[in-house]
């Protein structure tokens, strides 16, 4: 009994050349961004929030859905400072001087970033999307991104994260309790979504600082230790 050989499709064999030509470069990219155990390290933190607001609602002495203040505003944050690494490279000299659409990329990590995050804390979120939940975790997920970002050119990243734990920490042992929306413009990690001042200064922090890490990029880190 003779076997018969199926001869291979020339044109398939290089679509799928093709596709792992694309594929490989950009999975060793994120590799060395170190994005794989940034997600892993976002899931996480997704996880311990929904755990962290429930036993805070819970509570006996629990006022409501202001207990979640902590969890709306920590976790945006926690999520950030972990993706924050992967906004420059081990050398970003060396990646700069490769002919790849820096711009592009940039914008593609900022976005991608960012939905990554947001999706993650606002399916957790969803307990109470409009009191402390869903709404208020994805405002402050783009006000964290865009400190972040803003923050690369000028202090590389892995020190990028630093203004933005200072500046919630400050906020929130300083913001006037009850929250004042008066104040919305410095404390709108700590607002509600109904506060339309904190809406327009994260949108503005976002689309400064995207803009700002787009253009220049993350400072090199040879260059920041100086």
């Amino acid at each position: 009994m003779t076997s018969v050989v199926t001869p291979l499709d020339p044109r398939r064999d290089q679509r799928a050349r093709s596709f792992a030509h694309r594929v490989a470069p950009a999975w060793l990219h994120a590799r060395a961004r170190g994005i794989p155990l940034a997600v892993l390290g976002i899931v996480a933190v997704a996880l311990a929030a929904w755990w962290c607001a429930d036993w805070l609602v819970h509570r006996e002495w629990s006022t409501g859905a202001d207990s979640r203040v902590p969890v709306v505003a920590g976790a945006p944050l926690l999520a950030v400072v972990l993706a924050s690494a992967g906004l420059g490279g081990q050398d970003e000299e060396l990646e700069r001087s490769t002919a790849v659409r820096w711009r592009v990329r940039r914008l593609g990590h900022i976005l991608g970033m960012t939905l990554l995050i947001g999706c993650a804390l606002v399916l957790i979120g969803l307990w109470e999307p409009r009191e402390y939940g869903a709404f208020e975790l994805a405002r402050n997920t783009l006000g964290f991104v865009g400190l972040v970002a803003a923050s690369a050119p000028v202090l590389g990243s892995r020190l990028a994260w630093v203004p933005s734990f200072a500046y919630a920490a400050v906020v929130y042992l300083a913001a006037p309790k009850p929250i004042l929306t008066e104040a919305a413009w410095w404390t709108w990690p700590l607002q509600q979504w109904g506060a339309d001042l904190a809406v327009l200064v994260v949108v503005a922090l976002f689309v400064g600082g995207t803009a700002l890490y787009v253009m220049k990029g993350a400072r090199p880190a040879r260059d920041a230790d100086e």
